[in-house]
């Protein structure tokens, strides 16, 4: 009995001595190592990503300050900067604009489509089908409204993003990636452009892609992007007004639905952009997709995916987009 005591008694004096119990070691970090597999599972393509709880601030990710494509993720961006100049009363957003046929775009572009059938929309709307759509035409229209690609890279690397280049319009961009002479207005809309790619010989096509891959314009890391996100959720790029007009944008993007939209649990909203560049010989240049997911328990997690020079079909990428939101948002549900 007094053995009993004694030993019920140690602690306590133990205690009273100042010895404490260790603090309970931090939650094993399994959002790294899963992303790390996953960056393999897509090699020999390249996938970086970023995961930022916009609760903690803290971050995780793969490759996730190595600068990747960006493709249209970088509508994003433009529309932030549209709205910031509307919000300094430099730009109205009620303003019209009747558009000709030199100012459409190649590749993917509903407005190219709808021309001339319809040619009126104010630079909301633009903005709009930039981001919810991805068109091509809008977004090098507000390009060039607001004074070009730099006038975008200034904003954000005032803002302390020093990843984010932003350096030609999607017309230069996209033709010069497979390998097409100066865009001369020939390849408006997707199916056009489409039957232009090709005319190209797949070996310039290759050159082209290899360029591209390397090239440092017109690129972003998805650490700076998840940046970007929460900067806009916390309301410290744009009015309140704003901030919740691009939110409800964002929330309506069309495209993409099969990444992280795919990924995330029940009760989950999702704010994104998607970006998707054009494949060559099998190798698909570039398919992302960034947002913000709100999670049905009040958590916020700001998420981007960029997948560079995969060698996978479009639905193994997008899984893999998909597969992205899982770990980010800890769903353990098997994948479909």
């Amino acid at each position: 009995m007094l053995r009993r005591a004694l030993l019920v008694l140690l602690p306590l004096a133990l205690a009273a001595c100042g010895s404490e119990a260790p603090p309970p070691a931090p939650p094993a970090d399994t959002v790294t190592p899963a992303l790390e597999a996953l960056a393999s599972r897509a090699e020999p393509g390249q996938l970086g990503a970023a995961v930022l709880d916009l609760g903690t601030g803290e971050m995780k990710g793969v490759n996730a300050d190595k600068p990747m494509p960006m493709q249209s993720v970088f509508k994003l961006p433009l529309a932030i900067v549209v709205l910031d100049l509307a919000d300094k009363g430099k730009l109205s957003l009620d303003e019209e604009v009747t558009l000709t046929r030199d100012q459409l775009s190649v590749a993917h572009s509903p407005i190219a489509d709808a021309f001339p059938e319809k040619t009126d929309y104010t630079i909301e709307a633009l903005m709009r089908a930039a981001v919810a759509q991805s068109d091509n035409s809008a977004a090098d229209i507000l390009l060039k409204r607001i004074g070009g690609p730099e006038v975008v890279t200034r904003f954000f690397q005032d803002r302390g993003i020093g990843s984010f280049r932003l350096d030609r319009y999607e017309y230069e961009l996209q033709p010069q990636l497979v390998g097409l002479p100066e865009f001369s207005g020939q390849w408006i809309g997707m199916d056009a452009f489409s039957k232009a790619q090709a005319t190209v010989p797949v070996e310039t096509q290759r050159a082209s892609l290899r360029i591209y891959l390397a090239d440092p314009r017109d690129r972003v890391s998805p650490a700076d992007v998840v940046r970007i996100l929460s900067m806009l959720a916390k309301g410290e790029l744009l009015s309140p007004e704003s901030t919740e007009k691009l939110m409800d944008i964002l929330e309506s993007t069309s495209t993409g639905t099969d990444r992280l939209k795919a990924g995330v649990p029940d009760g989950a909203t999702v704010y994104h952009k998607t970006g998707t560049g054009p494949t060559v010989d099998g190798i698909a240049s570039a398919t992302n997709d960034v947002g913000i997911i709100e999670l049905a328990d009040g958590r916020r997690l700001a998420v981007a995916a960029f997948l560079a020079g995969a060698e996978l079909p479009p639905e193994g990428r997008a899984a893999l987009i998909a597969e992205v939101a899982r770990i980010a948002t800890g769903d353990t549900a098997e994948a479909p």
